[in-house]
């Protein structure tokens, strides 16, 4: 991109600044451009030295100036990529995986879904009774406490395994994101 174009296309990005600021940082960018001709370098190369024109004119937006979007480019650049994992690190890993995480999740996974079994059956349970009292009318106040007792007891089980699953997901998910930062970043 030339020169004219890159200044063309962040003129229309920055329209809603001011006319003063647009064309303080149009001057600030022109001469970006004409110190990087005359220290060997070509228009295109300057273009990409600043990057997009929106994301330039987003961060103008923001309050930052040249010279501090200049530095965080550069520092992004410099940034080392992350190595590969080591054999330590995978070795880790895997065996935490194996050894630990996927029986607890199994383990874990296999209580949530008995509660729930006991949950309805609780739930079931307490609604055949209540009909069934109701009905007959035999034990009448002795099967509408139980039926109710019944009742309140699926209703406080369904909300414990609301919240037992809510937090296994969420324990699963810091899981995950653990094992990520440990392989990307070593033990």
């Amino acid at each position: 991109m030339t020169k004219k174009e890159y200044l063309d296309k962040l003129a229309r990005e920055l329209g809603s600044m001011s006319y003063n600021d647009v064309k303080d940082i149009l001057s600030d960018i022109g001469n970006h451009f004409d110190e990087s001709v005359m220290a060997g370098k070509t228009e295109e190369e300057a273009a990409a030295q600043l990057g997009d024109p929106s994301e330039l004119a987003a961060e103008y937006k923001e309050g930052m100036t040249l010279p501090g979007i200049l530095a965080r480019k550069a520092e992004k650049i410099q940034k080392p990529k992350p190595s590969e994992p080591t054999a330590q690190t995978v070795t880790f890993v895997v065996l935490i995986t194996l050894l630990v995480a996927i029986p607890a999740f199994f383990t874990l996974f296999g209580i949530v879904l008995v509660m729930l079994l006991i949950e309805i059956a609780a739930a079931a349970g307490a609604i055949a009774l209540l009909c069934t009292c109701w009905t007959y009318g035999a034990f009448l106040g002795s099967g509408l406490l139980l039926g109710l007792t019944l009742l309140f007891f699926a209703i406080f089980g369904f909300a414990v395994c609301y919240f037992s699953v809510k937090y296994f997901v969420f324990a699963t998910k810091w899981y995950i994101r653990s094992m990520k930062h440990v392989w990307h970043n070593g033990i």
